[in-house]
């Protein structure tokens, strides 16, 4: 986090208007008094929970309600800061945050009812009636319906989140065993819709362990092994073991999520097939790889010097290459005024980014803050694409031969008319603040598990080869013809166009803004296809406009 507040020096001023308290930087240093007495370092933790209390009584409202009870524990913890009190400390500061940030949950309860029950009533219907022919189809419509709905739950009564978690797994293991055992079905279903219509209500309940089972990643990974060493030997012990772990699994699924989303999504739909398929030699592989990929899996690893050039590479390519298309393409057309109103574009896209972020961490919870920048993603894509189609349409007309000479006999000693500047300089503009805010939030998650050394390494790093990528591309561009620079350049912005209309249009399912209708295809992300019936009726249709307005273009010249 210190290297986020360095880069917003200059915008400290903002944050007077801001009334949402931060106390982020306080959960870091509970998080590094932790690691202490992990290691059996205490003595350590005592500066560290001194500078704590300093920080937390500068806040004008430490003395409310919550901010008392943290008090009390960080006294406690002063005199004897072990890893139970920690712990306690941690929830209390929770408590104040949520306190100090208050969320509108009886309106989020509102809105889960709204999107979840009518799903959840067709999936109760299809089992009561034993449609075995629906019945897949409606358990997968609901699951994905609360998976994209399942955080005000988790938030507010992790209780009820466990128990329905619970119950779904349940459920799917004597949905898919060789033999449909109905009557569990139906248990787990009454189950959920108690846990639904409970937490609907306003109840709250509290998480609830079990005695002697896994409370963190590490002991729920060492059930697991126990679990495939019973297998082949006793199934129904290794089934218990292995329910016993997914019924643990939502007080640490945090900890594989944030490393590792494909592994998640893994445990949460392989696991129970595991238990349902019995002991054939595909299943008990299918286990190891499992158990495997979860092994190889290190939550405690430090950040590297390449996960930091990996973060500016993966979010600058698609950027760098829109800006350079135009760049190139302007050069070709010896239109210097443009290229200065890219740049500026580009720019001011930055100092934007740097704006956004900042709103982000200050004015949004940190849980939240990964969903509202998916938001701002997916909505400035559009309005990108949008723009792209534009300007693509304006480099392919000038891509034939005939339609440049035409160009060149109208535009010699001439500026772009306004309009045409103001276009190009907007989407060098979205390319960038579209990628930039994304960029520095990752940044400012990895800081506190980074040395500054790695990170200045890996960005300079990732900095000098989107350098080297914009040179190769405006070397290799200058072989062509100028007509077919104009037509690789548009067929390039169509290209990323359509990636970045699968990205905007997933990351808006992700977050719940937009439908989410799963068909049997593959994903292929690098290209921003995904298996999804809106996305690519969005993406059919952009590529339908590209081709009428080529057609368009054609007869026209």
């Amino acid at each position: 986090m210190r290297f986020v507040y360095l880069l917003f020096f200059l915008l400290v001023p903002l944050q007077a208007s801001n009334t949402q308290v931060s106390v982020s930087h306080l959960f870091i240093m509970i998080s590094d008094a932790m690691e202490n007495a992990k290691n059996a370092k205490v003595e350590e933790s005592i500066p560290i929970l001194e500078n704590f209390k300093d920080n937390f009584y500068a806040i004008p409202t430490h003395n409310s309600v919550a901010g008392v009870e943290v008090s009390k524990v960080l006294e406690i913890a002063i005199k004897n800061p072990n890893l139970q009190i920690l712990e306690s400390l941690s929830s209390a500061l929770f408590a104040f945050e949520k306190e100090q940030n208050p969320i509108d949950y009886a309106a989020k309860r509102k809105q889960f009812e709204k999107r979840v029950l009518p799903v959840f009533l067709q999936f109760e219907k299809a089992t009561i009636e034993k449609n075995t022919e629906e019945l897949p189809i409606l358990y997968k419509r609901f699951y994905d319906t609360w998976q994209r709905n399942e955080r005000v739950v988790g938030d507010t009564s992790p209780g009820h989140y466990g128990q329905i978690e619970t119950a779904l797994t349940l459920y799917r293991v004597a949905m898919v065993s060789e033999v449909v055992d109905f009557e569990v079905m139906n248990l787990q279903l009454q189950k959920i819709g108690i846990a639904l219509r409970e937490f609907i209500s306003g109840n709250v309940l509290q998480a609830q362990s079990l005695e002697g089972s896994p409370q963190t990643l590490s002991e729920g990974l060492e059930l697991l092994r126990k679990a495939f060493r019973e297998f082949s030997q006793n199934q129904d012990l290794a089934k218990d073991s292995i329910l016993t772990f997914i019924a643990q699994w939502p007080i640490f699924e945090g900890e594989v999520r944030t490393r590792d989303g494909g592994l998640y999504n893994r445990i949460e739909s392989e696991l129970p097939e595991i238990v349902a398929r019995g002991t054939t030699q595909e299943n008990l592989d299918r286990f190891e790889n499992l158990l495997q990929s979860l092994e190889a899996l290190d939550i405690n690893a430090e950040f590297t010097a390449f996960d930091s050039a990996i973060i500016l590479l993966r979010e600058g390519v698609e950027a760098l290459l829109i800006i350079m298309a135009l760049l190139t393409a302007l050069q070709a057309a010896n239109q210097p005024k443009g290229k200065v109103w890219v740049i500026g574009g580009a720019v001011f896209g930055v100092f934007s980014s740097l704006i956004v972020a900042l709103a982000l961490v200050q004015l949004f919870p940190i849980a939240a803050a990964g969903t509202n920048r998916e938001i701002l993603e997916g909505a400035v894509g559009i309005v990108a694409v949008v723009m792209m189609v534009f300007v693509g349409a304006w480099l392919h007309s000038k891509s034939s031969v005939a339609s440049w000479q035409t160009y060149i006999s109208s535009q010699m000693g001439k500026a772009l008319a306004q309009g045409s500047l103001f276009g190009l300089g907007g989407l060098a503009f979205l390319a960038v603040f579209r990628e930039g805010a994304e960029t520095i939030l990752f940044y400012a998650g990895m800081m506190p598990r980074i040395t500054m050394g790695s990170f200045l390494s890996g960005f300079g790093f990732a900095c000098l080869a989107l350098v080297v990528i914009a040179y190769l591309m405006k070397v290799f561009v200058q072989k062509l013809p100028i007509h077919l620079i104009f037509l690789a350049m548009s067929w390039l912005i169509y290209a990323l166009g359509f990636k970045i209309l699968g990205v905007s249009i997933h990351a808006l399912q992700l977050t719940n803004i937009l439908p989410l209708d799963i068909l049997p295809l593959p994903n292929v992300a690098f290209l921003g296809f995904y298996n999804n019936l809106q996305g690519l009726v969005v993406q059919a249709v952009y590529i339908a406009i590209v081709v009428l307005v080529m057609i368009w273009q054609r007869r026209k010249g």
